[in-house]
């Protein structure tokens, strides 16, 4: 064994105290709050957007039937919306929902076609008014206020810019007058049509370090990260999104004594396409083709009705589960129709889990370090491999409930146990599900469910063919929110029955487990959170917990311990020897 190059503690002091040297401090948040009011006046609507900081948004409008749609990115509302936010206004339905992975959307379902939009930005006041991006919408013969009032603009313009810029856009929408194809802007005569328009280059630059405690005591992540995106607009109407993300990972250099060889290949480097794709509109649908993020659900901690998303596991499910799904090239199309939405989906080149090789720090299977282990990848061009599914949803009564049904080789491997050796193979498998929220009061019940057929599962009998066990399962989640101020507590009850259960399975017909999060905002600039997710069946668990400083704007320190015990048989016990302390630096710009 080579002698250590760092000491623990003192590495981490030392680079705590870089950082610290280097970034300045500003107050304003990484992860902006949004919250809601509406007022009424004879001939206008008016929603207030009250944000905690500066944000960039984008406003637009949809026809059959009439939306307005609010896109707010790096923003999350502060709590439940009321349901009668919208009572006895133009607006029939206010449905909310996650935009490119960590925005906002907000679509206003409107009740009638006559309605001017206008849009504006307010910067802070003396009189206690914060950043606040403004969408009134005018109905009748009422006309823009005359103190806010921008220059009239064509029909069912787009509104983009920054709330908290020096010079906030401002955009009149008309109503929406029938128009033979959708098409650019009109552009003062003699001036082409620019072929792309609304260009915007962002994205995040990061730095994060892991120490692992167990013994012998290592580094298990010393990373650099970049991740940029470009997305515009063409001149035919539709918008499209570039993504892409490279990064490197100096601890499986510096311990090259502790981890594998092949461990040290798969995670030394790794560049992938994040997002391609192009968005636009045809009649009463909307399309998105290309590379994508697909979510169908999100509960805390927990994958279970996402399941049309690929994730890299390689760091167990302790990254934020934006950067941990892998997306899909598909081709997706959606209806909205009063309460109801329509979603269809194809992935016709699907993409599969990330989960290492054995000897890594969290690799899934109980299999000997140095044991070659292959992966075999269905063949993409046979149709029987593709994603294909579809998924409603409808409000009814305040309860946004969903139902899905989605056939696909499995994005999670399954470990064959062949002549030949080991083998990781993809499933055909057949998934239908429901979810459900519902804000009741001052809290928010949630749940979800899903049915798997195809599955296959490891088996200690040695007559089991491959060392595996055919069954259907169905996993479920149950769930509860509850906003307190700058308070936060989630308590979650999970479990999956195996149908054709059998004992040299290794696991119980019936496994249950529990997770409680508590979050904790002071002020504008420190965030902390503990999450506590354990098994039921033996009591195996995991602790993760994290403190927040968002230094400025841009820029977010974040630091915790993520810790393991229990049965080593258990989920989370099996990785007792993985706890580790952490530190992340991110930019976004």
């Amino acid at each position: 064994m080579k002698p250590r190059r760092f000491c623990c503690l003192g590495a981490l002091r030392s680079l705590l105290l870089a950082l610290l040297l280097v970034l300045p401090a500003a107050p304003a948040l990484a992860v902006i709050d949004a919250e809601l009011r509406v007022g009424r006046e004879p001939g206008r609507t008016r929603l207030v957007v009250d944000l905690s900081a500066p944000a960039a948004y984008h406003v637009f409008s949809l026809r059959d039937p009439e939306r307005v749609v609010i896109d707010l990115w790096d923003t999350r509302l502060a709590g439940p919306v009321p349901p009668d936010l919208f009572a006895a206004t133009p607006v029939a339905r206010l449905r909310t929902g996650l935009r490119e992975e960590t925005g906002l959307r907000l679509v206003l379902d409107l009740a009638r076609q006559d309605l001017r939009r206008e849009t504006f930005v307010l910067d802070p006041n003396g009189s206690g008014g914060g950043y606040r991006l403004v969408v009134d919408l005018y109905h009748g013969d009422a006309e823009p206020d005359p103190v806010t009032a921008a220059p009239a603009a064509p029909a069912a313009e787009p509104a983009t810019g920054r709330v908290g810029s020096r010079e906030p856009v401002r955009s009149v929408s008309r109503p929406a007058r029938p128009a033979p194809a959708p098409g650019p802007a009109a552009l003062p005569e003699g001036e082409p049509v620019p072929a792309v328009s609304d260009l915007h280059l962002g994205g995040y630059g990061e730095l994060a370090a892991a120490w692992n405690t167990a013994d012998p005591e290592h580094w298990s992540k010393l990373r650099a990260r970049l991740e940029l995106g470009l997305t515009g607009r063409l001149d035919w109407g539709a918008r499209f999104k570039l993504a892409g993300r490279m990064e490197g990972d100096g601890a499986y250099s510096v311990e090259d004594d502790f981890y594998p060889s092949a461990v040290r290949r798969d995670q030394r480097s790794d560049f992938t396409v994040r997002e391609a794709y192009l968005d636009f509109g045809a009649g009463a649908w909307e399309y998105r083709l290309g590379r994508q993020h697909v979510v169908w659900g999100e509960m805390v901690g927990l994958f279970l009705a996402d399941v049309v998303s690929a994730r890299d596991t390689r760091e167990f499910f302790l990254e934020e589960f934006e950067t941990m799904r892998i997306p899909q090239w598909a081709v997706r199309a959606e209806r909205f129709a009063g309460d109801a939405h329509l979603e269809l989906l194809w992935v016709p080149h699907p993409s599969y889990d990330e989960i290492g090789q054995p000897g890594a720090d969290f690799y899934p299977f109980p299999v000997p370090v140095g044991t070659p282990v292959r992966e075999i990848t269905p063949s993409r061009s046979k149709l029987s491999n593709h994603g294909l599914g579809g998924r409603f949803s409808y409000l009814v009564d305040g309860w946004d409930l969903s139902g899905f049904y989605y056939q696909s080789t499995d994005v999670a491997p399954t470990l064959y146990r062949t002549d030949a050796g080991l083998e990781l193979r993809h499933d055909r498998i057949r998934q239908a599900g429901a979810t459900f929220s519902k804000d009741w009061l001052d809290f928010v019940l949630k749940g979800e469910a899903v049915y798997t057929s195809g599955r296959r599962f490891l088996s200690l009998d040695p007559a089991a063919s491959f060392g595996l066990q055919d069954s259907d399962a169905v996993d479920y989640v149950l769930g509860v929110m509850v906003p307190r101020g700058d308070w936060r507590f989630d308590a979650q009850l999970y479990g999956r029955h195996v149908f054709d259960h059998d004992r040299d399975m290794g696991f119980d017909a019936d496994e249950t487990g529990l997770t409680l999060l508590l979050n904790r905002r002071f002020g504008d600039r420190f965030e902390a959170e503990v999450l506590y997710l354990t098994g039921l069946n033996r009591s195996d668990w995991s602790l993760q917990s994290s403190v927040t400083w968002n230094l400025t704007q841009d820029w977010r320190l974040q630091f915790g311990a993520d810790l393991f015990g229990g049965s080593e048989i258990g989920l989370f016990g099996q990785y007792d020897d993985s706890d580790r302390v952490f530190l992340e630096l991110r930019r976004w710009f």
